[in-house]
């Protein structure tokens, strides 16, 4: 992975390379076209919001800071983790990475349809195409020597809200079922229905039982019209409370007090 990563950071540093000596337009155009493109794919599949329970415009820049990271991350080094669905998607990623060895082919040809010198065609061609191969032949080893069902993760086409959804939907049990709610609310607006009539069904019954996941910050993201109308004012207090403490800081801490379906899927 070390080499695999290396040999796309190194490929990728000579096609941007290329294209500055061109020409500074040249360069401006590929990475400002190749990530609208993404960004605009994302939107078509209603995918743009990240997972995370931020909502309003602070959660719209925070989407678009994430996807802006990711997608330069993957473009650059190929770290195959940013394949999860709540990244770029397992599809989206192979393509990705093969478009940008594409890409560095066409920068060798238009470094030279504009006439440059400060390196001779053949040795250009050459080291274009011997890293290129090497990461192609890397990539291959490492899909060769990994375990049969991870493969499938490379060409999924599941988005990040199907992903929240098949928390709920696929949820053995409340525990994983109560993982919907840890994503953002746009995640689960095709199911907020089913997920409100199964809050509305559990609440007393948790509140009984005190399983290990009904903690006052998971009740804290519970939208208040979920909540049964005698419990609200217990729920809205928790919700004050959460409000004081960093937003950031309970999304970082909550995951880890179970086990989080996020990291238990065949991506890492």
């Amino acid at each position: 992975m070390i080499v695999n990563g290396s040999l796309l950071l190194l490929v990728r540093s000579f096609s941007a390379a290329m294209l500055m000596l061109a020409g500074t337009k040249y360069l401006v155009m590929y990475m400002v076209g190749d990530m609208a493109l993404y960004l605009v794919l994302k939107v078509a599949r209603g995918d743009f919001h990240y997972w995370i329970p931020i909502d309003g415009m602070l959660g719209v820049l925070v989407s678009l800071i994430s996807r802006v990271i990711a997608k330069t991350i993957v473009d650059f080094t190929g770290i195959v983790h940013f394949r999860h669905p709540y990244e770029l998607g397992g599809l989206f990623w192979t393509a990705n990475v093969v478009l940008a060895l594409l890409a560095s082919f066409a920068s060798v040809w238009l470094y030279f349809e504009n006439d440059g010198e400060a390196i001779t065609e053949r040795a250009a061609w050459t080291l274009v195409g011997y890293m290129s191969g090497a990461w192609i032949i890397t990539f291959g080893l490492f899909l060769l020597l990994m375990k049969e069902g991870y493969r499938r993760t490379f060409f999924s086409t599941m988005s990040g809200k199907n992903n929240s959804m098949n928390y709920f939907l696929m949820g053995a049990d409340d525990e994983a079922k109560s993982a919907v709610l840890d994503c953002n609310k746009h995640h689960y607006r095709q199911i907020r229905g089913e997920v409100k009539a199964w809050v509305r069904e559990g609440w007393w019954r948790w509140e009984a039982d005190r399983p290990g996941w009904f903690t006052e910050s998971w009740i804290a993201k519970v939208p208040p019209d979920m909540v049964p109308s005698e419990a609200k004012q217990a729920a809205k207090d928790m919700r004050a409370s959460a409000r004081r403490k960093s937003s950031f800081f309970l999304v970082a801490k909550e995951p880890l007090a179970k086990e989080d379906p996020r990291r238990v899927l065949s991506y890492s």
